[in-house]
């Protein structure tokens, strides 16, 4: 008798354990499409009509045409965008089909098509795992053995690709619930936008989470509108006019990557006059240009950067001087490199331009920092 319910035990065990060891395996989670959860980071949320069949994207429908073909194409690029829901489940997945399935060799699949995400435990979030692309039509899992407590989760997508479709994996016997954003992100404030070059978008992050718009969110708490266009952050009029109507707590401009001098001076006063008039209440930020290893060692470069700088100065000092006191210039290379945002070392980038995990996290402390008195 004893040993027959010693077998049994063991058959049951060995029947749970096979079972929950094919739960972790993503082919085997039960799918949720993820198109109604709340979303975060597009600049139009309160409105998906504008977005057409774009779920994910970050332009809205109506600007197909309007904006030059490269914006409208990095539009398509999901960065910034993250999804929130809420599960007990021990393993997490994700199902996703990419737009381009897009490569770099200096940037890692994971921060180009991967997914990132985090668990809100105590009021803090903290990273959970990364599902790493396998194909135009990718399925990983993010994590498992998790310990199977209700937990809200904050997805992020994709940083130099698209989505067009996205489903989120968990056990067969865990629920799946929609977060309530507004106990996760102080829907009191309007979101922070900003507009600018690849490294604003996220050139070359590791993983999606990593970029500094999305550590912004983290730490303040506050949604981040990611509008950065890999080498086209060059103040179109369109954009700024795009821009002043969309409702935030502050704009980041840090596209003179970008720019070159003619383009300031052709298109910078239009471009900050438009989105700080919109909302004179609205502190609209000049991100000088960054401190370039390779700048600050070529004479001509560092010339061109100097001129630039000077340029954009001008520009803030004069509409400050025409009554635009909410516009606000900052020189993030500092005077000397212990000042500078990307920190005291040349340490901070992949190939002398785009920035490693280490310069986003210097400069998402930085915009921190500068934005913290805005967002109280």
């Amino acid at each position: 008798m004893i040993k027959n319910l010693i077998g049994m035990a063991v058959a049951t065990l060995l029947t749970l354990t096979a079972n929950y060891a094919a739960a972790q395996k993503a082919k085997d989670l039960k799918y949720y499409n993820v198109k109604e959860l709340v979303k975060e980071g597009k600049a139009h949320i309160v409105n998906q009509a504008d977005y057409g069949t774009g779920f994910f994207t970050r332009l809205p429908q109506q600007m197909e045409g309007k904006v030059r073909k490269p914006v409208w194409d990095l539009g398509q690029n999901s960065a910034g965008i993250a999804v929130l829901f809420c599960t007990d489940s021990k393993a997490i997945g994700a199902k996703w089909t990419l737009l381009n399935n897009f490569s770099m060799a200096h940037m890692p699949g994971t921060g180009i098509r991967g997914l990132d995400l985090y668990s809100r435990i105590d009021n803090q979030w903290y990273f959970t795992g990364t599902a790493q692309p396998n194909g135009k039509e990718s399925m990983n899992v993010f994590a498992r053995k998790l310990q199977g407590n209700r937990i809200d989760y904050i997805m992020y997508l994709p940083l130099y690709d698209g989505i067009t479709e996205l489903n989120i994996g968990i056990d067969s016997s865990a629920s799946f619930y929609e977060s309530h954003k507004e106990k996760l992100i102080n829907t009191a404030k309007a979101p922070v936008l900003f507009y600018g070059t690849s490294i604003t978008q996220g050139g070359c992050a590791s993983r999606p989470g990593m970029v500094y718009t999305s550590m912004v969110q983290r730490t303040l708490g506050i949604e981040t509108i990611n509008l950065g266009f890999s080498g086209n952050g060059r103040m179109d009029r369109i954009m700024a006019d795009a821009i002043a109507k969309v409702k935030t707590s502050a704009v980041v401009i840090d596209c003179l990557p970008n720019c070159t001098y003619q383009i300031i001076k052709d298109s910078a006063d239009y471009f900050v006059r438009t989105i700080a008039a919109a909302d004179p209440q609205r502190p609209v930020f000049l991100i000088s240009n960054f401190r370039f290893p390779a700048y600050w060692l070529t004479g001509d470069d560092q010339a061109e950067t100097e001129r630039e700088n000077t340029l954009w100065k001008e520009t803030a000092d004069k509409l400050r001087k025409e009554g635009f006191k909410n516009i606000h210039y900052i020189d993030i290379e500092g005077k000397t490199m212990k000042e500078a945002a990307t920190g005291p070392d040349y340490e901070y980038t992949v190939d002398g331009i785009h920035l490693t995990d280490l310069g986003f996290m210097r400069m998402g402390e930085y915009y921190t920092n500068m934005l913290k008195k805005y967002t109280k």
